[in-house]
């Protein structure tokens, strides 16, 4: 077993000065990275406060994308997933019309790939297409989810071919950089065979060589927990507010699985075999009554009295996880760096992202637009989604401009607007 600290790292390559400015720059972070059995350990000390990097995002976007009337291409509805190409277009995954709606780095409609339908690069009726990535050769994936096809569009929007996924795998996850696709299950409910009270379901999942076919099984997770309660002569689910999750992305070349039961982040290789866990000190909290009912008082408000008291008879008796997750989403970006959300906590301020480099080590702290669903990390932007009050959803395009010093995050001006 070797351990090494990154005052030993520096020690051994013999850059005593590069070391000291290296210390400088990560003041306030500690990382500990060792090997076991063949198996990268990397462990971080919890990042204070201070330690936020000194990148900075626009005020608003330079790019926004989406109208209430006028041009029904812009009009989006169902927006899964949206992918940045590397001439600026933008290919939004737009499941309410069933298509891939292409805009150029402007925002102006171009085309719109797919559409309805069981033919080639048609898609299903519900939730399709469920996500767009990146496919080798500049091509682009887009999966059905319920009907457990993936579909490959060259760069010009003509459509190559369609597989169906085998078995029990639904999701595309991600496609790694040769071709092999990341695949999931969809967690479901077998009626009256999971009891009542709170119940945990299960994920698995697997890799898929370009044609579809089962290269590695990667086994089954713990996935999120759900309350069981009879009604109405049968049984009736509910979300436990402070459920956890199973983690599942594509990092660079590695897969990303696990829970955030714990700060713990396992990677694998596309053949199966684990190649790194990384881990970050946090604070243990765990969730109480009064948590609860102020969670289902928020919930509820709008509801009239009569439908609150019944909602609240009904959960009342639900059952507290042991701890609060440990953390919320992960992300990855262009530099094949690992963004991970706090965990929300009742009560507390929005929360930070703690971003990690391509070894698994703490970088610094990150405050992120807190109303954007983020679809992609690229060097200089942030591309995702918002739904305002009318439920009108947008795809934008927030400049990121990062900076190699630490200081406290600041704002940039809009360099442009779009859409």
């Amino acid at each position: 077993m070797r351990t090494m600290t990154l005052a030993g790292v520096c020690i051994l390559a013999a850059a005593a000065a590069a070391c000291g400015d290296a210390e400088e720059g990560r003041s306030g972070l500690e990382s500990v990275i060792r090997d076991s059995a063949g198996v990268t350990i990397v462990e971080n000390d919890k990042p204070a406060p201070e330690t936020r990097l000194g990148w900075r995002i626009a005020e608003a976007p330079a790019l926004s994308i989406g109208a209430l009337e006028g041009d029904p291409a812009y009009e989006l509805y169902q927006v899964r997933d949206a992918a940045r190409l590397p001439d600026g277009r933008i290919v939004v995954a737009n499941a309410g019309s069933g298509e891939l709606r292409v805009f150029d780095a402007s925002g102006t409609h171009l085309a719109s790939w797919g559409g309805r339908g069981e033919g080639p690069g048609e898609f299903g009726d519900f939730a399709a297409p469920w996500s767009v990535e990146p496919w080798p050769g500049d091509s682009i994936a887009a999966s059905d989810l319920y009907a457990r096809r993936v579909s490959i569009f060259n760069a010009q929007g003509v459509h190559g071919r369609t597989f169906v996924l085998e078995d029990q795998y639904y999701r595309l996850m991600g496609v790694l950089p040769d071709g092999k696709m990341f695949l999931g299950t969809v967690p479901a409910f077998v009626a009256g065979t999971m009891g009542t009270g709170l119940v945990r379901r299960e994920v698995e999942y697997a890799i898929a060589v370009p044609d579809g076919n089962l290269h590695a099984a990667l086994g089954t997770y713990p996935a999120s927990e759900w309350y069981i309660f009879a009604e109405g002569g049968g049984m009736a689910p509910y979300p436990q507010p402070f459920r956890h999750s199973a983690i599942a992305h594509v990092w660079g070349d590695l897969i990303v699985i696990g829970s955030n039961d714990l700060y713990e982040i396992r990677a694998y290789t596309a053949d199966g075999a684990l190649a790194r866990i990384v881990r970050r000190a946090h604070d243990v909290r765990s969730p109480t009554r009064a948590d609860l009912e102020d969670h289902l008082d928020e919930q509820y408000a709008d509801r009239t009295e009569e439908e609150r008291a019944r909602v609240l008879a009904e959960l009342e008796d639900m059952p507290l996880p042991g701890r609060f997750p440990a953390f919320g989403r992960i992300l990855t970006d262009s530099r094949g760096s690992l963004w991970v959300e706090d965990y929300q906590l009742p009560g507390e301020p929005t929360p930070a992202w703690t971003v990690l480099d391509a070894d698994g080590r703490v970088l610094g702290l990150m405050d992120l637009p807190l109303d954007l669903r983020i679809f992609e990390i690229g060097e200089n932007y942030l591309l995702g989604s918002v739904s305002d009050d009318l439920g009108i959803e947008r795809v934008q395009l927030w400049p990121l401009e990062r900076s190699e010093s630490r200081q406290a995050a600041g704002r940039l001006a809009p360099t442009a607007t779009g859409g």
